[in-house]
């Protein structure tokens, strides 16, 4: 076997897992506004548990009202709650595939929201969690034992409906890891002051979960290792507190880092300090140096996580001893067989994650339903069959960009004769663009992943070819796909000469331009990239953006990333302004009521892009069954056009 260590058996407690390889936590808000486990839900974690994971952790679970810290998130109030996620896991076990199912208790204290529960939120002290949080109740000494015993309630509960095991959630800022914490546990009663009174609510919960369920039932913490924020608890704080754990009664530790209201980012060498949810600019696996340190300290097993987006580096980080466990994520929704794959040698067919946090993070932060840019059918699960196509027919795609792609190969995997035609030298489309900028190298990977489809799934790929009606008349299909994509927009300017105006697609193209300063006018995602992208080749440049704030459209860690990115760099932003007219190499500025001169010698447009479907008028002229999809309906992410590109090769 290729990852020998990765797929060996291990313990936690009294339970075997069949291999080292864990689903961590992840908040999907599949469940009801009442906090009911739903069809979707079952169905999302029941294919993870047949891609050959060992165990899974299922996200946090809130267990008081007080206590929910998203408008969907899974419950365990109730009786209900118990009969739903019963339903879950009879659905894991009924596999028999030996993977094990975890539930995660979950209290969000401070980081609670009245928006969401109705209620203010409570803390071991009124102190809030972070800068522009409400404020909580400080809790009273008979409500604190009340939550020591609903841990212990949930975790009962949790053992009727069927899980193998319960991990608490001691980590980023939330109840348990509040009253640890110096910063926000003030109390001066015993549970608060020293080490003793600040572990005091989490061993007694520990105690109560041992007493109540016995001693072979598996529990585990899930912990900041390190805070990373000043008065906060350090590595050494943490190792001592995951001892007096481990004395408790606790079968493994799972060890991530950070907290809520920590220091801004400074330092981009270790972005992962301020960031909960690794993008893709961050090192893969830059959070195993730390559970490597309580590898050393402790007798249990230490769980690790963090952007370990390869089962390779897994393997790497087992061999080497620096933790027991491997939990994976996003991957998992990327590709919910990626073990069941790796274990079969078969790599190059799975979806890599991008570690984009379109799909996931930034939308749980707006309290929606989790999607994935690469995985069409993540939240999709249970309508994922392939629907044979009768009568297969003859279909061509025009456009290899994602959302053609995608479409081709669902298209072909249903049975059709599918031909795919791309005007430019290699497939890609905008996947070649975004993978330009400083840290976006990973897009190249789900761009080699589509390639690899197509030739896996026999569609006939044409390159160097433009499609035009008279290719149509000839080629005769049934249908025709549409994914032409989309053309960059440009603003009309005063004065502005046409040598000295290209949009930033032409500058990640590699388009020869007339030569710097360069004036990027819009600073979403796209301007911010380009502007990284010139800078790091020592450019001066100058971001013009018409809104507050730059990068609006993409997550706020990646927004923190360019704002320092762009101080460090000697990046120039305005915000709020805009470029009124150009008097030769002066590009003249209005932000407010102030008119600012800047030196310019290119002035480069990323203000969005315009549909390019002017092929779809002329085959409906010709009855011929069309069908529109990604950005030629409209621009927007990736994930929009990989979706859009899959429902249409299920519809055709």
């Amino acid at each position: 076997m290729r990852y020998p260590t990765v797929f060996q058996p291990c313990r936690i407690g009294s339970l075997t897992l069949k291999n080292r390889l864990a689903m961590s936590q992840m908040t999907m808000n599949y469940a009801t506004e009442e906090g009911l486990v739903t069809d979707k839900l079952i169905a999302y974690y029941t294919e993870r548990a047949k891609g050959g994971v060992g165990l899974i952790f299922v996200e946090g679970t809130y267990f008081t009202p007080e206590g929910k810290g998203y408008v969907r998130q899974i419950g365990l109030a109730s009786q209900k709650h118990v009969e739903g996620l019963k339903r879950l896991t009879d659905s894991v076990h009924g596999l028999k595939n030996d993977t094990r199912i975890f539930l995660q208790i979950h209290h969000a204290g401070g980081r609670a929201s009245a928006k969401v529960t109705g209620l203010q939120p409570v803390a071991p002290s009124a102190v809030p969690p972070y800068p522009g949080a409400e404020m909580p109740r400080e809790l009273t000494r008979e409500e604190v034992s009340g939550l020591v015993e609903a841990h212990v309630e949930a975790a009962a509960r949790a053992r009727e409906a069927g899980f193998d095991g319960v991990d608490i959630h001691c980590a980023h800022g939330y109840l348990v890891p509040s009253f640890l914490s110096p910063l926000t546990n003030r109390r001066a009663d015993e549970y608060g002051g020293d080490l003793t009174g600040r572990t005091r609510f989490l061993l007694e919960i520990i105690r109560g979960i041992r007493k109540r369920l016995g001693p072979d039932f598996p529990l585990t913490i899930k912990i900041s290792g390190d805070e990373y924020i000043e008065g906060g608890l350090g590595i050494r704080d943490m190792i001592d507190i995951a001892r007096l754990a481990e004395e408790a009664g606790i079968d493994g530790l799972i060890v991530s880092a950070g907290t809520v209201g920590g220091k801004k980012l400074e330092d981009l060498s270790e972005p992962h300090k301020v960031m909960r949810t690794l993008p893709m600019m961050t090192k893969p696996g830059c959070l195993v140096p730390i559970a490597a340190e309580f590898k050393k300290s402790l007798r249990i097993p230490v769980i690790t996580l963090g952007r370990i987006n390869e089962i390779a580096l897994a393997e790497e980080i087992l061999k080497e001893g620096k933790a027991d466990i491997v939990a994976i994520g996003r991957p998992l929704l990327a590709d919910p067989e990626l073990p069941k794959k790796a274990a079969e040698g078969r790599e190059a067919e799975i979806r890599p994650c991008i570690a984009c946090n379109e799909g996931c993070y930034k939308r749980i932060l707006q309290q929606l339903d989790v999607r994935c840019s690469v995985n069409p059918l993540l939240g999709k699960e249970g309508d994922s069959a392939v629907r044979r196509a009768s009568p297969a027919k003859r279909i061509l795609f025009v456009g290899a960009g994602p959302a053609g792609m995608e479409a081709a190969c669902r298209a072909r995997e249903r049975g059709h004769d599918v031909t795919l035609i791309e005007k430019n030298a290699a497939a890609g489309g905008q996947l070649l663009l975004a993978s330009v900028p400083p840290g976006r190298r990973e897009i190249e990977h789900f761009t080699n992943y589509l390639r690899g489809c197509l030739k896996r799934s026999g569609v006939k790929v044409i390159l160097n070819e433009e499609v035009s009606p008279s290719v149509i008349r000839r080629l005769q299909p049934d249908a025709v796909i549409i994914a032409t994509g989309a053309q960059p927009c440009v603003l009309a300017v005063q004065g502005l000469q046409a040598a000295q105006g290209v949009t930033s697609w032409d500058v990640l193209s590699g388009k020869p331009m007339a030569g710097g300063p360069y004036l990027i006018v819009g600073a979403g995602l796209v301007g911010c990239e380009t502007a990284d992208l010139l800078s790091d080749r020592g450019e001066k440049v100058t971001l013009v953006e018409i809104l507050p704030e730059i990068a609006c459209d993409a997550d706020k860690d990646t927004k923190a990333y360019f704002d320092i990115r762009f101080q460090n760099k000697g990046v120039k932003v305005y915000t709020g302004a805009n470029l009124v007219r150009m008097e030769d190499r002066l590009a003249i500025i209005r932000n407010g009521d102030e008119e600012i001169r800047i030196e310019t010698g290119t002035v480069v447009f990323s203000v969005g892009a315009k549909p390019e479907d002017s092929l779809y008028d002329q085959l409906i002229s010709m009855g011929i069954e069309v069908i529109k999809a990604g950005d030629c309906v409209k621009p927007r992410s990736i994930l929009d056009s990989v979706e859009e590109g899959f429902l249409a090769g299920n519809r055709v």
